[in-house]
């Protein structure tokens, strides 16, 4: 059975039993791309008869693979290509040559494929292709005008402009994609897979943008100069897609672009994990460190496996079923989730609930802090939107603005109605109507929209959030967070309940301990602590879907919440403090209405009673990866403690000796068994090839020296001097 027969076997729904069994070798398991390799091509879910066999090199064994082996080990590497049916090499361009020339020039039975995944850059040094045609009118529709004139001027490169690329950077890689794509063994299919940039599934390249926009709120995300050069992307699901199919399916042609559909411009590309990941800032820089995000590269999506003369069912039933076809910009909210989930973030998603008084602003604040997640008030989130530029903002400004007129006009009517009645005495200045205490409240129609609005926002989407006292009914709860189904919005619903459990007399005695509060008298904390009690039991009861928490001691208040927040292991949230920092965080008023007035007496004493400073812990260590254990953490903590108090000691010059000698003593110690691999295996050949080099003075030197290594190599080989 031929890769192909196999492959229309498989899309016609054959049984498992009847599938051929294939070995199949990737590179780097563990790697971006290795692991979509090895995802798309194992069928041990549904074929446990006989499913593929998946070997590779990487530093673990992958689920769906069979096999981990030592890449560096030649002799091993060569048994192990030899023995699979399909090859594919993406990164380690020397071993792949080392494999396609030992595939090339073995004998075997049954037929191979080589696929070698190549790079963009390979095109970035040849000049962009000059358009031949005005660009269509629908074109022209969907660009902008910055991307309308980058994109009109020029045409996309296809797979038959290959012979006018110029490689300046990449001239190994090039002579050993073309000895892929001329080898004429009949035994042996090869193929060469130019992708676009590889995103996607918790990111390689754009690691770096993802996370500083995930740790820094206030991150600029940069844009290297005007930022319209052109930016070929691949999903790396996709590109996984296009590799099994240029297997299985055979196209005649050998080099093929993956790319997805979308024109990107680099100020596109960073602009969009701004605006959706982060806070939407960017700034323009003089230089770029990532070669990727500089290169101008426009490449067509390849079209081979469209053509209708190879495969007539193409445009009915398309052989490549796309996941990301559209681009990068249109799935950025399933490549944020890919972000979380790949790199193992968590969210802290809470709401702080109780009665008056009872410390509910102050623990969120605490909390928010701790775990730099946003803390979300009324009267914060009002005067935010008040000051932004949105149409929510706006529809606020204006039910206040509306609110307050009617609330004026009704006390106005009202004072005039007293006045009349009231005789003013001979002297007496005659009274004035005062707005200024007239305070408006949002509406719940309105409220609830600010506050599904506020969860929306990438802070809260990628860190989580700390609800203070909201919802405080039934009816609130239900227009937050249930749709029209009745069912969980999944996207903004909390995923815990801290409650703070107080009797009535506790809440009373909290609010004596609050100063020149009018709000806080007795008769006003009885009435507020008998509506809080009329909508608790209900709110309660629809928490209990949720985890809760009841605190009722409140002196160990922030230990409980921390314990019940890691309460299944530590929490993945992205921090950026040290361990020895301390965080002062301002206590925030305890009522969050609106018209809620805290005198500023009543702030600063607050402030000095309840300052605090928190020491971060094992959470501010959880960095983007895994979780380290416990024990490992607290040696760790230890040590650096001890080495710290014993650098305070040392003079700032001292220091810096100090650093120079345990630099040097470890870069000697690292480079020892380097120095000596080298010495025992690659200076004496180095020195022979240099020796003949300089008898000969061949007209290409590096050439020559490249060539007389790999022959080097070879009766090496076959010597059995190397590789074992």
């Amino acid at each position: 059975m031929s890769l192909q027969t196999r492959s229309m076997d498989r899309t016609t729904g054959e049984k498992a039993q009847n599938w051929q069994q294939y070995r199949i070798f990737i590179e780097e398991m563990n790697s971006l791309i290795g692991s979509a390799l090895v995802e798309e091509f194992r069928n041990d879910h549904e074929n446990d008869i006989n499913p593929n066999i998946i070997v590779g090199n990487g530093e673990r064994l992958p689920k769906g693979a069979t096999k981990l082996i030592k890449s560096a080990n030649t002799t091993e590497l060569g048994q192990v290509v030899l023995d699979c049916d399909i090859i594919i090499f993406h990164q380690n361009y020397c071993q792949a040559e080392y494999a396609f020339k030992l595939l090339k020039y073995a004998n075997y039975a049954t037929p191979k494929t080589f696929v070698l995944i190549s790079t963009p850059l390979t095109w970035s040094t040849t000049n962009l292709k000059e358009k031949k045609q005005e660009e269509t009118a629908v074109r022209q529709s969907i660009l902008n005008e910055d991307e309308l004139q980058q994109f009109k001027k020029y045409d996309r490169f296809t797979e038959n402009d290959l012979l006018n690329r110029k490689i300046n950077q990449f001239e190994r890689l090039k002579h050993l994609e073309q000895q892929v794509l001329g080898c004429e063994k009949k035994e042996l299919k090869t193929y060469v897979i130019t992708p676009g940039l590889v995103y996607g599934n918790g990111e390689d390249i754009l690691y770096e943008l993802f996370k500083t926009v995930w740790m820094t709120p206030d991150a600029e995300l940069p844009i290297y100069g005007e930022g319209n050069n052109i930016i070929p992307m691949i999903h790396v699901n996709d590109l996984a897609i296009i590799v099994n199919k240029a297997v299985f399916l055979c196209p005649q042609d050998k080099y093929i672009f993956a790319v997805d559909y979308e024109n990107m411009t680099q100020k596109n590309l960073i602009t969009t994990i701004a605006k959706n990941v982060g806070n939407g800032n960017t700034k323009t820089v003089s230089y770029c460190f990532e070669k990727m995000l500089m290169m101008n590269v426009w490449l067509r999506p390849t079209q081979i496996f469209e053509s209708d003369d190879q495969y007539i069912d193409a445009k009915k039933n398309p052989i490549i079923n796309w996941q990301y076809k559209e681009g990068f910009t249109k799935n950025i909210s399933k490549i944020r989730d890919q972000f979380k989930i790949y790199r193992g973030l968590d969210t802290v998603k809470l709401i702080v609930h109780g009665g008056p008084a009872a410390g509910k602003s102050y623990l969120s604040q605490k909390l928010s802090t701790y775990y730099r997640i946003p803390h979300i008030q009324i009267k914060k989130l009002i005067q935010d939107l008040i000051d932004s530029n949105t149409e929510i903002g706006e529809l606020v400004k204006t039910t206040l603005q509306q609110i307050k007129e009617q609330l004026i006009a009704e006390a106005q009517a009202i004072f005039e109605g007293e006045k009349k009645k009231k005789k003013i005495p001979k002297g007496q200045p005659e009274p004035v109507f005062d707005s200024s205490n007239i305070v408006p409240r949002l509406p719940d129609s309105v409220l609830i929209k600010a506050y599904q609005w506020r969860l929306q926002q990438n802070d809260a989407q990628n860190l989580g959030y700390v609800l203070d006292g909201f919802p405080k009914t039934m009816e609130q709860f239900e227009k937050l967070f249930l749709n029209e189904n009745n069912q969980l919005i999944d996207d903004i619903k909390p995923k815990g309940v801290i409650y703070l459990n107080y009797s009535d007399d506790e809440l009373k005695e909290k609010a004596r301990l609050i100063i020149d509060q009018p709000r806080y008298t007795e008769d006003q904390m009885s009435r507020r602590i008998a509506n809080f009690r009329k909508s608790n039991d209900s709110l309660l009861e629809q928490y209990e879907q949720f985890e809760i928490k009841r605190i009722i001691d409140s002196e160990t208040i922030f230990d409980q919440a921390q314990e019940f927040i890691t309460r299944n292991g530590p929490i993945l949230v992205l921090q950026d403090k040290s361990e020895d920092d301390q965080i002062q965080i301002e206590i925030m008023q305890e009522d969050v209405s609106p018209d809620l007035q805290i005198t500023q007496e009543q702030q600063q004493l607050q402030e000095k009673e309840q300052v605090i400073t928190v020491t971060q812990s094992q959470v501010q260590q959880s960095q983007l990866g895994v979780v380290k254990k416990k024990g490992d953490q607290l040696n760790k903590s230890l040590n650096e403690s001890r080495v710290s108090k014993e650098k305070q000691k040392l003079t700032d010059e001292q220091k810096f000796e100090q650093y120079k000698q345990q630099e040097k003593e470890q870069l000697d110690l690292r480079s020892q068994p380097l120095r000596q691999y080298l010495a025992d295996n690659v200076v004496p050949y180095i020195a022979e090839a240099l020796i003949v080099l300089c008898e000969k003075h061949p007209e290409n030197p590096i050439h020559f020296l490249a060539d007389f290594l790999e022959q080097k190599g070879n009766e090496l080989q076959a010597n059995g001097s190397i590789g074992q």
